[in-house]
């Protein structure tokens, strides 16, 4: 079984066979948390990003078997905070030094995308990430919201068993869950999915599929954790047992999706003492302090009895297991080692070696001061595939994107297209340098000038 934790550790893939052998081995528990431990401090590093939650609604239309705040459960009282009250929840955790605010509600119809928008734009005056978790909405809802200045969207698939999910989510459709998280990828927003372990009916051959599908979607960030049943639910009667499968699933995670983002739950500390920690040396490396006021946070109960955090002792924690706070935002760029190639492996390697054959007249001009490290030491790479695209040229090392424009780009169809390209890599801490055909041909020096400018002050910035 050892085996199977090295490959992954080596290359970051496992059939679903070799991942149901590790969930079911008990014996290798601690190796399997070691490696995970081991490939989060090569990948991500020892800094843990505070994020700051707030709750802002515990109204919701939905009916999830496993969820405090469903819409038939009337022993609740139900709140909505104000847009000023949001805003100024966000101010004050700005000030105490959150880099990032994480807006999580219920499916809380009240909240339009243009409402949400403008909370998201007054926030945004400050220097600061925005996370959504709200829920199912459509792809021009989603596009407001990230026109608006919202990084990262946060939709848990909660389990790929179909059949399960449709047992647990009344009137919900599996597959409309999928195409919102293929959405949100597609604008460009850093996509946070995840899965609820413990749930009755549920198999490892499922949590397998599960940890395939957080791979397959590339997803940015993965929350999961334990169930807690919730007395108001119809799974009030469930065993809460599964902190320790919790633990695995987020180890096996992490090895195979080595740079992403991964939170320490609130459910761990709740269900097992230093549950918390216990994920931090296990793979995670964030942690979401909840920083709505007590009134309202007692109400938003998905599961009971939350665990209440002291974080200034928590980060006294943090030093003791050799961790620090991070005090950037947090995106997956900024976690990824500089070496570490932003491609999936095999993803358009095919039409990259096709386009690496067939460049244009200006991409060989270009190339030919690129290539060999000529350029002042710098490597570039040509027709790199980064996620579902292919750029001309790339310096991984210092995060720069170098494309050659043609006169079809001057199209609005293709504008839109190299618009999302650009806000894509932009998110993931790329810096894009766009040159026309014809700045290449009469005035390559000041192409190049551009470049070795545009390298030297991301250099200064340690390539971020």
């Amino acid at each position: 079984m050892n085996a199977l934790i090295e490959k992954a550790k080596q290359i970051h893939q496992l059939s679903k066979e070799e991942i149901i052998s590790l969930l079911n081995d008990n014996s290798i528990n601690n190796e399997l948390f070691n490696a995970a431990n081991e490939i989060r401090h090569k990948f991500v590093g020892d800094e843990i990003h505070l994020r700051a939650l707030i709750e802002f609604s515990n109204i919701c239309q939905r009916n999830c078997f496993y969820c405090g705040v469903r819409a038939e459960n009337k022993n609740i009282d139900r709140y909505r905070l104000t847009p000023d009250e949001i805003i100024k929840l966000a101010d004050n955790a700005l000030k105490s030094g959150y880099k990032t605010i994480v807006l999580q509600s219920g499916e809380d119809n009240y909240f339009t995308a243009e409402i949400l928008a403008d909370i998201i734009k007054e926030i945004k005056k400050n220097d600061t990430a925005i996370t959504l978790s709200i829920g199912e909405r459509t792809y021009d809802e989603y596009k407001i919201l990230k026109d608006s200045g919202a990084d990262r969207f946060l939709l848990r698939i909660e389990t790929t068993d179909k059949e399960l999910y449709k047992k647990l989510h009344p009137n919900m459709d599996f597959e409309n869950r999928v195409r919102c998280l293929k959405d949100l990828k597609s604008l460009g927003y850093e996509t946070g999915t995840g899965c609820l372990v413990g749930l009755p009916g549920q198999t490892v051959e499922s949590l397998a599929d599960d940890i395939l599908f957080f791979k397959e979607l590339d997803a940015d960030m993965i929350g999961l954790g334990p169930l807690i049943p919730h007395e108001d639910t119809p799974l009030k009667d469930a065993k809460p047992d599964g902190f320790w499968l919790s633990l695995k699933v987020m180890a096996i995670t992490r090895l195979l999706l080595p740079d992403i983002n991964i939170p320490a739950t609130t459910a761990m500390e709740t269900i097992q003492p230093e549950g918390r920690i216990l994920a931090l040396e296990s793979g995670a490396n964030v942690v979401m302090p909840n920083v709505t006021d007590e009134f309202h946070r007692s109400r938003y109960e998905i599961y009971p009895g939350k665990k209440s955090v002291d974080y200034t002792k928590l980060e006294e924690k943090f030093k003791q297991i050799g961790r620090t706070v991070s005090k950037n935002k947090g995106f997956r760029s900024q976690s990824r080692p500089l070496s570490l190639n932003p491609s999936p492996i095999g993803r358009g390697t095919k039409m990259a070696r096709h386009l690496r054959k067939n460049l244009t007249p200006q991409e060989r001009k270009l190339w030919s001061i690129l290539r060999n490290k000529n350029f002042y030491g710098y490597k570039f790479k040509r027709q790199c595939p980064i996620w579902k695209y292919i750029v001309d040229f790339v310096c991984i090392e210092q995060r720069l994107i170098i494309e050659v424009d043609g006169s079809g780009h001057n199209l609005n169809q293709n504008k839109s297209y190299d618009k999302q390209r650009t806000e894509y890599f932009e998110t993931r801490g790329f810096t894009v340098l766009r040159f026309r055909n014809n700045e290449i041909e009469n005035n390559i020096e000041e192409v190049a000038d551009k470049i070795l400018l545009s390298l030297r002050e991301r250099e200064g910035r340690g390539g971020k």
